[in-house]
């Protein structure tokens, strides 16, 4: 998981803040889209007349000149190398890798950690901005992201608080679990914790937060003294969970809650008539987030943009902008319906359906005549996508049995924990 924070003006006279998420669908060359230079978010934002900057993490994986139309970015590499420059390293020297949920005590000092130095840098271009131009501040943290190394006080903030245990639903370890959730827990070695261990873990993931809504503080309490906050849209959310142990895993690429129901909180500007703490079970994704800002900069959406602006859900004009929500990774598919989540996992033919209403967590598997009906109307979809996943009406199963773990783990090139046993 990481954070985002954009700032835009909702209009030329106020300023929007938001924490929209990045995709990738692959690090590979091949699956990405190509576009002309003009249709990227920065290019259009700033021929709405707009002073744009991007701060922190891009995660672009292309090639070192591509700026997405920003007229300023400020990578994660120079904090690399002004780690360099004060400390004579770039990375913490845990051991830990990239993407494992084991805890570590982060030895850069504060003002070196990738939260708080994001945040500082995103406060220098408020203060060196265009004060007459309106202008789009993106800043992009990495943290939570593991490796979950954090400095004190929140490495032990959370020791002696109620951490909630890791949930286990009734599906996981029967016949009913898929292979591919299978092979993402043991491949990668995200199998079960000792509870001590996964206590430690997750309340470090808290702590890292924490010192997000920290800094976020600062940048928000900038804002307020320059008198712009009455005047600033808010959306905070994310790009990934990190299971942190539910159903027996870490880590993301799966549509269990606790990876693909990321956070989406939305704070109106003054004058924007909605109700402190109200809460909309609207289905929104990533892909509304550009048709959203370009909605508020009064910039024109591309025609190839699947998504659709939300703000009519924020300001009351509608209480949804979809009926269901198509999902894919590889060969997991999700099929949402607003109550109603199916999971169709190709390599097998197993499939998943929670009602996520009831069931915040995934606990409790159903199955019967809902299972049949959200299955019917999920082949639809794909007919009506002219979907590869559906063969003369029926979903792909390519029947696939399930490898020993010695395989798995055997097979593992990532560096993630249990790579180098």
């Amino acid at each position: 998981m990481h954070w985002d924070v954009l700032v835009i003006p909702a209009s030329k006279h106020r300023i929007w803040i938001s924490l929209p998420i990045y995709g990738s669908p692959s690090y590979n060359a091949d699956y990405r889209i190509e576009r002309e230079r003009e249709k990227f978010l920065g290019s259009l934002i700033t021929q709405a007349g707009y002073q744009t900057e991007l701060v922190g993490k891009t995660h672009w994986h292309t090639e070192g000149s591509f700026r997405a139309g920003f007229e300023h970015v400020l990578p994660l590499s120079m904090l690399s190398k002004e780690r360099v420059k004060k400390t004579g390293r770039s990375t913490n020297l845990t051991g830990l890798g990239g993407n494992e949920i084991l805890p570590g005590l982060s030895q850069f000092p504060p003002e070196l950690c990738s939260t708080d130095w994001v945040i500082d840098r995103c406060l220098d271009f408020l203060e060196t901005r265009d004060k007459t131009q309106p202008f789009f501040l993106w800043t992009s943290m990495i943290h939570p992201h593991p490796e979950l190394a954090i400095h004190e006080p929140y490495f032990s903030m959370y020791d002696n608080a109620d951490i909630p245990e890791a949930v286990m639903g009734d599906w996981v370890d029967t016949d009913a679990y898929p292979l591919a959730l299978y092979e993402h827990r043991w491949r990668w070695n995200s199998g079960p914790l000792p509870p001590w261990q996964l206590r430690k873990a997750r309340g470090v993931y808290y702590g890292m937060i924490t010192n997000i809504d920290h800094q976020l503080g600062r940048l928000f309490g900038r804002l307020m003294r320059e008198d712009e906050w009455d005047n600033t849209l808010v959306i905070y959310t994310s790009d990934h969970g990190e299971q942190l142990g539910d159903h027996g895993d870490a880590g993301k690429t799966m549509f269990c809650e606790s990876s693909a129901n990321v956070p989406f909180i939305v704070r109106p500007p003054k004058g924007v008539d909605v109700e402190p703490g109200r809460e909309s079970g609207a289905l929104i994704e990533w892909a509304d987030i550009l048709p959203t800002l370009c909605d508020v900069a009064d910039a024109e959406v591309p025609d190839d943009v699947t998504g659709t602006s939300i703000m009519p859900i924020v300001d009351g004009r509608a209480e949804k902008v979809r009926e269901t929500l198509h999902g894919q990774i590889n060969g997991s598919h999700m099929f949402h319906d607003g109550q109603y989540k199916y999971l169709y996992f190709v390599e097998d033919g197993k499939e998943l359906l929670f009602d996520v209403t009831e069931d915040r967590n995934d606990a409790v598997l159903l199955g019967g005549e809902k299972m049949d009906e959200i299955r019917e109307r999920f082949k639809l979809h794909l007919a009506e996508e002219g979907h590869e996943h559906l063969i003369d009406g029926e979903l792909l199963n390519q029947e696939q049995e399930k490898p020993p773990v010695n395989r798995l783990r055997a097979r593992n090139p990532s560096g993630w924990r249990g790579a180098a046993r």
